[in-house]
């Protein structure tokens, strides 16, 4: 029975070391799984918060009482303003109505004298021409 119990015994300690390698394997793996979960929770955490940020920031842009932002939206709406009336002598142009003197003269008229002074380095006979040349070549 002495080799009985010997042979017994070597096979409890194999199963014994088999079993610990896996519970050290399994460990390995448990804490390398547990890492992949933390990073992709702080990679979900920041983006959550960054969307929060950008639409704390987009309300406040948008609700925001701020009086520079308000003194900027004005200017575009009198360009507009200004732009409407010589888009209309250019149509009445291109559809025949005026002439190119007519034409001259009604553009000056709207464009005014503020708009000339935007024009600096170029003479107005110039830009009047190229003017015309992009209204004929519509």
């Amino acid at each position: 029975m002495g080799r009985l119990s010997s042979l017994l015994l070597r096979g409890i300690g194999v199963l014994l070391l088999v079993l610990i390698a896996l519970s050290v394997v399994g460990t390995i793996v448990g804490i390398a799984l547990s890492l992949v979960v933390v990073v992709l929770s702080v990679i979900v955490s920041l983006t959550v918060l960054g969307l929060f940020v950008l639409a704390i920031v987009g309300l406040f842009s948008v609700f925001g009482g701020d009086s520079a932002a308000g003194d900027d939206a004005c200017p575009p709406q009198r360009s507009d303003d200004r732009t409407a009336p010589e888009d209309r002598v250019r149509s009445r142009y291109v559809d025949g109505e005026l002439d190119d003197d007519e034409f001259e003269r009604e553009l000056e008229r709207v464009l005014g004298p503020d708009e000339r002074t935007e024009r600096t380095g170029l003479d107005r006979s110039n830009a009047r021409s190229t003017d015309r040349r992009r209204l004929r070549d519509r």
